[in-house]
């Protein structure tokens, strides 16, 4: 599967010191998901394929904006790409499988109905966390709360940003977390621009992040903890487009770029 021109990758290595051994932790997001099955109605078939229609420009129009690859093995439907996804997850069996948001282009039922049934039945440990195209819970894919998932010394914890800010509720359990001692990967839909990236960050346009100077006290606090030094790593997405910078000293933010066009991150975690 890594040798199908669909994907391209880009390889990161995050190193925590203190660990031993290594994990692999496979990113993909924004798939941007359209689906019509057989209980659909005529109504939901015809705004998914005008959707598909719509992406398969858009998918492309942002790969030439971001000079990442694009031909004709990256024209393909959503529903292609993402079983290409799933089948690579399977090939790689990486430790941990992250899904950084707007899996589903817009919430509607054949789309959940998909996503339960596939990434069900994928057999690893994933986190997929809801993007602003998606609403706070999907039944047996993402749900109310922080999650975690233990990496054995490492953290990774899935929070819900896509309102550009967190409830009162996950800000005070991810601080918790952050709180017991292991260095924690914090896996979100939204980036974060700081002091130390916001020069980097502005050239996207404030749409695409979470500003450390928000009006939004939760949004600051969030941005506080990620730079505290708890948190080691930020895996995101939403942009579009694959950046990888340093949010504080010691702190990575890796942001996918678009799943539905072949983008895929492999980040492996290891000791120095």
């Amino acid at each position: 599967m890594k040798n199908d021109p669909f994907f391209w990758f880009k390889e990161n290595t995050l190193t925590i010191p203190g660990l031993t051994g290594e994990r692999l932790i496979m990113h993909i997001t924004d798939s941007h998901l359209h689906v019509r099955d057989g209980l659909s109605t005529d109504e939901e078939k015809a705004e998914a394929e005008r959707q598909e229609a719509h992406w398969m420009t858009g998918k492309e129009n942002f790969a030439r904006g971001n000079g990442e690859p694009f031909g004709d093995a990256q024209r393909i439907s959503s529903t292609e790409a993402f079983e290409k996804a799933l089948a690579l997850a399977g090939e790689l069996k990486p430790d941990l499988l992250v899904l950084t948001g707007d899996n589903l282009d817009y919430m509607h039922p054949a789309g959940e109905r998909y996503l339960r049934s596939r990434l069900g039945g994928y057999g690893g440990k994933f986190l997929c966390v809801p993007g602003n195209h998606e609403s706070e819970s999907c039944e047996g894919v993402w749900s109310l709360g922080v999650r975690t998932c233990d990496l054995g010394g490492v953290i990774a914890a899935a929070v819900d940003d896509r309102k550009g800010t967190l409830t009162d509720g996950d800000l005070a359990e991810l601080e918790r977390i952050c709180g017991e001692g292991k260095p924690v990967i914090v896996v979100c839909h939204i980036p974060v621009s700081t002091d130390l990236c916001r020069s980097e960050m502005e050239k996207l346009g404030s749409y695409f992040y979470i500003d450390s100077r928000s009006e939004d006290e939760n949004a600051r606090r969030f941005v506080s903890l990620l730079e505290s030094g708890a948190v080691k790593a930020v895996i995101c997405g939403h942009v579009h487009g694959y950046h990888r910078m340093e949010i504080a000293p010691g702190v990575t933010q890796i942001i996918g770029s678009q799943a539905m066009a072949g983008a895929v991150d492999l980040v492996t975690v290891k000791g120095e």
